[in-house]
């Protein structure tokens, strides 16, 4: 499942309205096949591993970060695919919080014959989907500030002339928490300021 998270990683950022989600596929102890879900409207993760293990994923263990979906949307239901390639058994890290979802693709597939487990590495594929979950549950979008301050809680000098004052660790997890984000937000002042990438 850790390999599945990394996969999923890949996807922060680009994959909204939809969660970013990781496959990784298992034959014995090799890794037929792997994927991501790119962009809303491309496949997602589960189809993309299958295509990349073809025929050796009869059989094999899919571990998926998120619960596979089971409805038609832009694309096909990965319960559909997982069950047409047979596949012997698929372990999610965490369940569907969609309402469309909401276990019902685990119960798919184990009508199907498909072995099923649920929750492992459940904190960590939760965290993936926070901002999707937050949306699905409160209609609104997931929030974090990203405030940096001098230990008399200024922003600048008095001047405005120093450039950082915050650290290199705390600018290289302001980059990750935008990666992750959908939208970057500053006010006025900081524009005419600082003129900032915001990238």
């Amino acid at each position: 499942m850790d390999e599945a998270c990394r996969e999923a990683e890949k996807g922060l950022g680009w994959t909204s309205p939809n969660p970013p989600v990781g496959c990784v596929i298992v034959k014995g102890s090799r890794v037929v096949g792997r994927g991501y879900h790119r962009r809303a409207g491309l496949p997602h993760a589960e189809i993309e591993a299958l295509r990349e293990a073809g025929k050796e994923a009869a059989g094999a263990t899919v571990y998926v970060t998120l619960e596979p979906c089971c409805h038609q949307g832009r694309t096909p239901p990965c319960t559909q695919a997982l069950i047409t390639a047979g596949v012997a058994r698929v372990v999610a890290g965490c369940s569907d919080p969609n309402p469309r979802v909401g276990g019902r693709g685990l119960r798919a597939l184990a009508r199907a014959g498909v072995r099923t487990r649920c929750g492992v590495l459940e904190e960590r594929c939760q965290d993936l989907i926070r901002g999707f979950r937050h949306w699905i549950r409160h209609g609104r979008p997931w929030v974090e500030l990203k405030l940096a301050a001098s230990l008399d809680g200024r922003i600048a000098t008095r001047t405005g002339a120093s450039k950082w004052i915050s650290s290199a660790p705390s600018r290289r997890l302001v980059q990750r928490m935008r990666a992750r984000a959908d939208a970057v937000l500053v006010g006025v002042g900081t524009v005419l300021a600082d003129d900032p990438r915001l990238t």
